[in-house]
């Protein structure tokens, strides 16, 4: 039973098209560890060079958003470099085009928000995109954010289609939260 179970995992995911999965806690110095799988990955794929930048750049901005905010966090000390945050992360090929999924549990009162942001990104053309980005970089990054809040802009603009992204709820005050780029 164990290995039949086991290959239908497989199974699953290849099915899916996947390359690569990670489920479990994430950190920084896992992302490294990661990110060079997907580079070898798309080495075996001969990738163009390019492509594989834009993808391996959308992976690092994906599985950063899950480190910075998962509402599953454990500490190893009081320094965030030693943060662990669950959520998923998979890599894979279809259609001739590479995409990176994620997911991680979110806070409901943040959902509508994080809603409210991709939609507003999802309704913007490459220009606008490009305008808007460039306006962000000349700002404050907004209170909540860890980096330059600019992240989802990022991968937007180096996806090749609209960023999919979807929420199942968990319980009465948290959402699990997914987006799919496809480069």
């Amino acid at each position: 039973m164990l290995a039949n179970d086991m290959y239908s995992f497989k199974q699953e995911l290849s099915d899916r098209k996947m390359l690569f999965a990670y489920s479990g806690y994430l950190s920084e110095n896992l992302l490294e560890s990661l990110g060079n799988s997907v580079k070898q990955q798309m080495e075996l794929k001969n990738a163009e060079s390019k492509v594989a930048k834009r993808v391996f750049s959308v992976f690092v901005e994906q599985v950063q958003n899950i480190i910075r905010y998962s509402d599953e966090q454990e500490f190893l000390s009081e320094t965030k470099a030693d943060r662990l945050s669950g959520g998923v992360v998979a890599f894979g090929h279809e259609h001739e085009r590479f995409f990176v999924i994620c997911g991680n549990p979110v806070p409901g009162s943040e959902a509508e928000q994080l809603r409210t942001r991709l939609e507003e990104i999802a309704s913007m053309d490459e220009v606008t995109l490009r305008k808007h980005y460039r306006t962000k970089l000349r700002e404050e990054p907004e209170e909540q954010s860890e980096g330059g809040s600019i992240g989802l802009l990022e991968i937007a603009r180096r996806a090749t289609q609209p960023l999919e992204f979807d929420f199942h709820e968990i319980e009465e005050d948290r959402k699990f939260f997914v987006l799919k780029a496809f480069i």
